[in-house]
């Protein structure tokens, strides 16, 4: 390789061409981290230039990696792979396309000639291929539209015109917020910052020492007179072409592109994981003769939506959702576990393991579980894999995923054995919780079973008979017995979070509610009500109508039966109070309404403003005491053990899983 220091001007002047690889990420520099210290550089830099002092330095922008390709030709500009810098090249061109879209503005013709030279190539008419071929620099698809816009379209009025929503509707200026695509933010908060510089006195008080900070200067002479807008404004574009440092690293054959691409970093903006896949599996295709633009069209262009970046959530990490997709899509594959922290090393490795006959083909397999990934975490459509990804959303359980998107791609099974397995997923994940039994093992568990249907072979009867052998406190499928006298007994309320105990209780009120109508009519923001209230001592007298002093409370607390003493039968209700058969469902008005009345008033404010069937059944009774509570509890199991099922071989065992 050869590296050659130059300056940002040398780089972009005279007809070249630096092509970015269609598989590289897209332009994500930021304002904070990247757009102001660049902008506040360039600032510091035109201010020692206005104030005619000795330049201090040279600033140096960091590497950019080239690799040459084609032959030459006096019919092509010279052209170049970008492997490593496309962030820095891109920033450039967004602040050059802003000077000179204010310079057009402002009556300064030359400086916009100027600077349109270090933008695009001129005599497009001697050119092979001019649409492309007069771009200085040529983005990732995912940018090239509005790139090329910014670069070519005419003006900031076009720009306008052809985005009107980025514009603020009475001023010249872009929006600078998320919903903003950063191409175009970037380059409106670069062309408001040289306007507000060239046309105020922020350049102005100006002074022969050295600065404090890139925006103050100390007085230690006589400030520079006055200085004109045209000065201040080639004092700022011209720091960038004349005082900015790149080093330019231009392969050689021989050179191993990739190996240079994985060990440069980004000015502060570290390559992701999925960005090292993907530049990966392109080279490989560049290298195997595969066209990039069509594989990528065709197979890995599902994965530039912006979904795919949005930060998720699983276990103790918060990653992007395309790192987690590979990571669950990796485990899934090999039966093992994936080290989501070494997740590119875990792809090489896996590409060597799997042997793919092409990069074709691994990329149709990356977008065919891309798809069914997509569908289970994004919860929508009718299929039974969304609803799946709707039940198990409380739960937090996401390291079944790799058991689920091997299951959905297993093509011997039939859509209704795949809902079966599902099924008993929910019921095995539900019951469980209700146990109180632990999750820390479930990666592993979870793996487990793929390896064993590998062996055994895809089908319920194996999945069952795998389920049905753990017998470990970590793995172990609750059976009735257990699952009904814990469902009872246990303050749910209490132990599982809220919106876990909501789930409870609507899969029961869809279940019922399926016997008459359509379970689809549920309300939306449903909050759990205690019918016995959690504050139950003044207005809820126990049996024999005594009222507890706030002193036995406090004494209740510290005794451990219940029996029929004042203080057994307080910790009765204490415990009976979060039991599922005390609670229920109601809208939030209607509950901070009766949140801690007497029974009387809860009865009558169910009956007339709730239609749901469990407020109903509630409603019917005449009072509200621990027996009802309990009982209402098993008549909610009798639902509960149809919604969330014990896995079955037969009938003999069904009657028997107790």
């Amino acid at each position: 390789m050869r590296a050659d220091p130059v300056v940002v001007g040398q780089l972009l002047q005279g007809k070249c061409r630096y092509f970015v690889p269609i598989y590289q990420r897209h332009f994500v520099w930021n304002r904070e981290k990247q757009w102001e210290p660049f902008w506040d550089d360039i600032r510091t830099l035109a201010i020692e230039r206005l104030s005619g002092r000795q330049r201090r330095f040279m600033h140096f922008m960091g590497a950019i990696v080239l690799e040459p390709r084609g032959e030459f030709s006096v019919r092509r500009p010279p052209a170049f792979q970008v492997v490593d810098g496309q962030q820095r090249l891109m920033v450039f061109q967004l602040f050059l396309a802003a000077a000179r879209d204010y310079a057009t503005s402002i009556g300064y013709t030359t400086a916009a000639r100027t600077i349109e030279t270090y933008l695009v190539n001129g005599d497009p008419q001697l050119m092979e291929n001019p649409e492309v071929e007069i771009y200085k620099v040529w983005p990732t698809r995912y940018d090239r539209e509005m790139f090329t816009d910014i670069i070519n379209l005419g003006g900031r009025d076009a720009l306008r015109k052809k985005y009107p929503a980025h514009f603020y509707r009475a001023q010249d200026r872009i929006y600078g917020d998320r919903k903003t695509p950063r191409l175009i933010a970037a380059y409106g908060y670069f062309y408001d910052r040289i306007r507000h510089s060239a046309e105020t006195d922020d350049l102005d008080d100006v002074f022969y020492g050295a600065p404090t900070t890139s925006h103050e200067f100390s007085p230690t002479s006589e400030p520079v007179g006055d200085i004109s807008n045209q000065l201040r404004f080639d004092a700022i574009w011209q720091s960038l072409v004349e005082e900015f440092r790149v080093v330019t690293i231009t392969l050689e054959e021989g050179d191993d592109a990739q190996v240079i691409f994985e060990t440069l970093n980004e000015r502060g903006e570290p390559l992701l994981a999925a960005d090292l896949v993907r530049n990966n599996i392109f080279q490989r295709a560049d290298a195997a003769g595969e066209s990039a633009e069509r594989l990528f069209d065709a197979h890995w262009k599902l994965f530039e939506d912006e979904s795919w970046m949005q930060a998720e959530r699983q276990g103790r990490y918060r990653k992007p959702r395309i790192e987690f997709f590979l990571a669950n899509y990796i485990a899934g594959k090999i039966a093992g576990e994936v080290n989501l922290t070494k997740l590119f090393s875990e792809y090489k490795s896996f590409v060597q393991y799997r042997r793919f006959p092409s990069v074709a083909s691994e990329l149709e397999e990356l977008n065919h579980f891309g798809l069914i990934y997509k569908e289970l975490v994004d919860r929508t459509g009718p299929s039974a894999l969304a609803e799946f990804g709707i039940s198990l959303a409380a739960w937090d359980v996401t390291t079944v995923f790799p058991l689920v998107l091997r299951l959905w791609d297993e093509n011997t099974l039939d859509s209704n054995d795949k809902a079966t397995f599902l099924n008993l997923l929910v019921s095995f994940v539900v019951r469980r919780a209700v146990c109180g039994l632990t999750t820390k093992s479930y990666n592993k568990f979870f793996v487990s079973v793929i390896g064993n249907l590998d062996r055994q072979g895809w089908d319920t009867s194996h999945f069952t008979s795998f389920l049905l052998a753990q017998e470990s406190d970590a793995n172990r499928f609750p059976l009735n017995d257990e699952f009904e006298r814990r469902w009872i007994e246990s303050p749910i309320y209490s132990m599982l979070r809220v919106d876990r105990t909501r789930v409870l209780l609507e899969e029961i009120e869809k279940a019922k509610l399926a016997k008459f109508s359509d379970p689809s009519q549920l309300p939306d923001h449903l909050t759990i009500e205690h019918v016995l209230p959690a504050e139950w001592r003044l207005n809820w007298p126990l049996g024999d109508g005594t009222i507890p002093t706030p002193e036995d409370m406090i004494q209740a607390r510290y005794y451990a039966k219940e029996d029929d003493t004042l203080l057994g039968r307080i910790v009765r209700r204490n415990r009976l109070k979060h039991t599922i058969g005390n609670l229920t469902l109601l809208t939030p008005p209607l509950n901070s309404e009766i949140s801690n009345g007497p029974f009387e008033k809860k009865r009558k404010a169910l009956s007339e403003c709730s239609r749901l069937i469990l407020n109903q059944e509630i409603s019917s009774q005449d009072h509200w005491d621990e027996d009802l509570i309990e009982a209402r509890s098993r008549d909610l199991f009798k639902v509960a053990r149809v919604l969330w099922p014990v896995p079955t071989l037969d009938r003999e065992f069904d009657e028997g899983a107790r």
